[in-house]
């Protein structure tokens, strides 16, 4: 009979020597050496994580044989070891050694060997190429292959059994059949690691469509309130701009005929004249406020705090609503440009609000920049109104304000009681 037939046959006899009550009261009652086997079967099978199911094999292995030193070499498909887990040898230890092994000499040999190699003394085999320094010294030795198949994970390497004896017939026999079950741990723990894997790129997958999809949304949402804003500066320029220009056009036409009468009336044509020059100046105040409304030059020439107090002074001097402005750290230093459009244009809809809707006679703006932090917070005396109405919502652009917040990481809050005002607060990161 064959030495591996004797190992495979040593190791069944081992099994069979247990009864059916054996393994209906646990492990405690078989024999020692195959009771060690299943436990360390029982450890390995409960561990999914590849790291430490290669640990395990390890530990377990040096327990079975009862081995001072053991390591597994994982190697790639050239054969090259390309991670070295090693047991019995501290963290310093193994620093002052310094290079993991490369899988030559006699490492070298388990590698494409077909079986188990046991030396009583590997120091006296020739493939060994001695141990480099500060490495523990080391006699007696058990290679065994870990693979299955055609399919060769790394090898076991055991070394120093207790008591100074060789490795016995025994020892390689319980190896051989843990490595075999070491595989099945291996193989399980890389479809774990796999099945994550594949889950995580599902998830980057969906994480990344609805990033897509929002961004979409998005730019829908950007592209309306263009759209919205040209046909707001459309209707301006045609009711206002254009209506002063016509009736500048149909001045001009009276003091054309007045001129070419047979007998010019100068007083009549100087009347004329200046009602044209009034409604010229007019129309270039429209204009001027309507640029202002697009995008006021104060804000990006001096910053946020010089074009809030003009948009004051603007809504205040219409006579309507009077608005206060108080601020806290506006004065030191600019905001990021962005942040100053937001609250900027958020203030700026939150306050034509006020004048359109509320029929308030006060309003105020105050803005704190605290924190890494802004706060802008526009507040009311008018009609309020009952913020539950989707309608009303829709109607006084909050959700316009609140995507303006949302674009640069902020938030848009809105307070109002029919008859006790309306308060909205912007919050914004400066970071």
């Amino acid at each position: 009979m064959s030495s591996r037939n004797v190992r495979c046959y040593y190791t069944v006899s081992l099994m069979a020597s247990t009864t059916t009550q054996d393994f209906e009261g646990g492990t405690a009652g078989w024999p020692l050496k195959v009771q060690t086997l299943l436990e360390a079967v029982l450890v390995l099978s409960g561990e999914h994580e590849l790291d430490t199911v290669l640990r395990r094999i390890v530990a377990g292995a040096a327990t079975i044989a009862e081995a001072k030193y053991a390591a597994l070499g994982i190697y790639d498909t050239t054969g090259a070891i390309e991670s070295f887990i090693h047991h019995g040898i501290d963290d310093d230890t193994a620093a002052l050694i310094g290079k993991l092994p490369d899988g030559h000499g006699l490492l070298g040999e388990v590698i494409v060997a077909s079986g188990p190699i046991r030396l009583a003394d590997l120091g006296t085999d020739p493939r060994a190429g001695g141990f480099p320094p500060n490495h523990p010294p080391m006699r007696t030795f058990l290679g065994v292959p870990v693979g299955r198949g055609g399919r060769r994970y790394g090898n076991l390497y055991l070394t120093e059994k207790a008591g100074g004896e060789p490795f016995a017939d025994e020892d390689e026999a319980l190896v051989v059949a843990f490595a075999a079950f070491a595989v099945g741990a291996i193989e399980s723990a890389q479809l774990v690691q796999a099945e994550r894997a594949r889950a995580e790129a599902v998830a980057d997958l969906a994480a990344a469509s609805e990033r897509a999809a929002f961004k979409r949304e998005m730019l829908g949402e950007i592209l309306n309130a263009q759209e919205a804003e040209r046909a707001r500066v459309s209707r301006d320029l045609h009711d206002d701009v254009g209506q002063a220009l016509t009736s500048v056009l149909l001045g001009l036409r009276l003091i054309e005929s007045s001129l070419a009468a047979n007998e010019v009336e100068l007083d009549d044509a100087r009347r004329r004249t200046e009602d044209v020059r009034e409604l010229v100046a007019d129309a270039l105040r429209r204009t001027r406020k309507l640029a202002f409304d697009l995008r006021p030059t104060v804000l990006d020439d001096v910053g946020l705090l010089p074009a809030l107090e003009r948009l004051a002074q603007d809504i205040t001097a219409r006579g309507d609503t009077t608005v206060a402005l108080a601020s806290d750290g506006l004065v030191e230093a600019r905001l990021p440009s962005e942040v100053e459009t937001v609250v900027y244009r958020v203030v700026q809809e939150a306050l034509t609000n006020v004048t359109r809707h509320a029929g308030a006679a006060t309003a105020s703006i105050t803005v704190i920049v605290a924190e890494g932090r802004v706060r802008a917070l526009v507040e009311d005396d008018g009609i309020g109104f009952d913020t539950g109405a989707a309608p009303t919502r829709g109607h006084l652009g909050l959700k316009g304000m609140a995507e303006r917040a949302d674009l640069v990481g902020g938030t848009v809050e809105l307070s109002s009681t029919p008859g006790s005002g309306t308060t909205i607060l912007l919050e914004l990161p400066l970071a």
